[in-house]
């Protein structure tokens, strides 16, 4: 199924629209009959992707079916679980607050912190933690090997204080420093839930209220949301929750799985709306004065930090062929997802399926599906 149009961003003259070669290429029935056969070769039940041109929606493609064994095609209602895409939006939260002079970004990041503080040692002595280093995964934590793991429904859903305090089977231990901040890079759970408390005490309300209001509200965004799995997740009437799909194409066990931190693996959303938010940091970073980011805060995430000049502010950051890109990926049991964009081109394009194929990205469907997409709008490619 094909939507065209979505949020009315086509207003232009709908038959000069079709008869762009770039859609003509994108959209002739080889190439997609080509994503169905690798779909069938990944055990992929359904994927929706999102293609975006000059910082507008260009179309959503939506092949497939939501859950196997039932009779619901992918549609663009079709909520998909963003696993560490998260990320992305949490540090858009966090640079909102900068933005309103709330949270300073090379501030000592336990001047914000009330009900928990980040232990003093050696390495803090040294250098403080930031708010930087926590979102560019350079902080000096540690991720303890099997810790975030999924979360299990016969326990209560822990706070992130009892997180880091190390009160949970998802962190058995009492998190602290483990080198000194911005020496070296470390991709950190820990790091976002220190942001998600961070988020609670300067806003006193829950993470996913606080981003309701800072980013999802702003941009009128109807089916994006950060759920724990426990209460009705809140979404507009008709967008419906795809089920996760294991590698051979079974649906996983309790047919979707959350984790304990929703600051990091939280976010569930449509690819149209995900398309939207990285939209909203590319405006900004191109100097939109009207979007959501201030352009100095796009500019900020979309530069290298610190020692992994690979590494944004909860971005990844690289280029081919002379041309900057940045992604953002999400896989978690079920699901997998990605997204790039080439910020000075305005383009990019949101893939999301509801299954976890065994592999990354770049060797599954999902990078076969960019690398169609890119041949045909002649970008640059991965």
């Amino acid at each position: 199924m094909i939507i065209l149009g979505n949020y009315g961003v086509i207003n232009t003259n709908i038959r000069s629209f079709f008869m762009r070669e770039s859609y003509m290429d994108i959209h002739n029935n080889h190439l997609l009959e080509r994503i169905k056969e690798r779909m069938t070769y990944f055990c992929v039940p359904g994927v929706g992707f999102t293609i975006f041109q000059e910082n507008r929606l260009e179309c959503s493609i939506n092949l497939g079916i939501e859950e196997v064994g039932k009779p619901q095609k992918v549609n663009s209602d079709s909520i998909f679980h963003a696993c560490s895409m998260s990320k992305m939006v949490t540090s858009i939260g966090v640079l909102k607050l900068v933005q309103e002079g709330l949270l300073d970004l090379h501030e000592d990041a336990n001047v914000y912190l009330n009900s928990w503080h980040i232990p003093e040692n050696q390495y803090t002595n040294a250098k403080k933690v930031t708010i930087s280093s926590l979102l560019a995964h350079q902080s000096g934590f540690v991720d303890l090997e099997g810790s975030f793991d999924v979360y299990q429904k016969q326990s209560p859903f822990p706070p992130p204080k009892d997180l880091l305090l190390g009160k949970t089977k998802y962190n058995s231990e009492s998190v602290e420093v483990k080198y000194i901040p911005d020496s070296e890079f470390h991709y950190s759970d820990t790091g976002f839930t220190i942001l998600e408390l961070i988020i609670e005490d300067v806003m006193g309300e829950s993470f996913s209220s606080a981003i309701d209001k800072l980013v999802f509200a702003p941009l009128g965004l109807q089916k994006t949301f950060f759920w724990n799995g426990l209460s009705k997740p809140r979404s507009a009437e008709g967008a419906r929750l795809t089920a996760g799909h294991d590698k051979h194409g079974n649906v996983v066990n309790g047919t979707r799985v959350h984790y304990p931190n929703l600051s990091g693996a939280g976010l569930w959303t449509t690819p149209s709306e995900m398309a939207l938010i990285v939209i909203e940091v590319i405006k900004s970073w191109g100097g939109d004065l009207t979007s959501l980011l201030s352009p100095e805060s796009a500019r900020k995430m979309l530069e290298g930090y610190g020692c992994a000049q690979y590494v944004g502010l909860g971005v990844f950051l690289s280029q081919v062929n002379g041309e900057h890109y940045m992604l953002s990926k999400g896989w978690g049991i079920g699901y997998q997802c990605m997204l790039v964009t080439y910020p000075r081109l305005k383009c990019g394009i949101v893939v999301m399926t509801n299954s976890e194929p065994g592999k990354p990205q770049e060797e599954a469907l999902i990078g076969e599906v960019i690398r169609i997409v890119s041949q045909a709008y002649k970008w640059p490619g991965l």
